[in-house]
């Protein structure tokens, strides 16, 4: 009960403050305690949130219905085709892609026609550029090159001097 003092005795005085000290602190004590009584804990005990999009996976969950439906189409278009076949009483071997497939074929002389085209203008062509002459001139070159030589010459005369010369770097080391 000293915790709760209302007035700290720095000096313990006798006299008339003694019983109202022990009043007042005994109030401020009663005090205390019915606070301390109703408190609620602060510190959180309960276990942590759960999220539902952490433990459900839609997109899973999604595209397995997404393949269930197609897999119950696919079903019902072959419970239907076995059906058709039943009732007809026979093999459902026709195909439609047949007749665009004769037809195509039926094109081959044209398009063996268009093959031979093709490969007798791709040898003209290869003849054409066989027989074309040349069109550089070598003799022109020749003229050039010796005009190329006479300036070459005549830089030698006149050589460089060593104060006109850049020194080379020496890169290597």
């Amino acid at each position: 009960m000293n915790n709760y003092l209302a007035f700290p005795a720095i000096v313990d005085t006798p006299g008339q403050y003694s019983q109202m000290r022990k009043m007042w602190d005994g109030h401020h004590f009663k005090y205390h305690m019915d606070r301390m009584r109703n408190v609620k804990p602060m510190v959180d005990n309960k276990a942590p949130r759960t999220f539902i999009h952490c433990h459900m996976k839609m997109k899973k969950m999604q595209m397995e219905q997404e393949r269930l439906m197609e897999v119950e189409r696919d079903n019902r278009l072959l419970t239907s085709r076995i059906a058709r076949t039943m009732a007809k009483g026979g093999l459902d071997n026709w195909n439609a892609a047949y007749e665009i497939y004769s037809n195509i074929s039926g094109s081959e002389d044209l398009r063996n026609r268009e093959l031979v085209k093709i490969s007798l203008e791709n040898q003209a062509i290869l003849t054409k550029i066989n027989m074309t002459k040349p069109v550089y001139e070598h003799k022109s070159w020749l003229d050039d090159f010796k005009v190329t030589r006479e300036y070459t010459k005549r830089l030698r005369k006149y050589p460089q001097t060593n104060t006109t010369k850049v020194p080379a770097l020496n890169l290597i080391n």
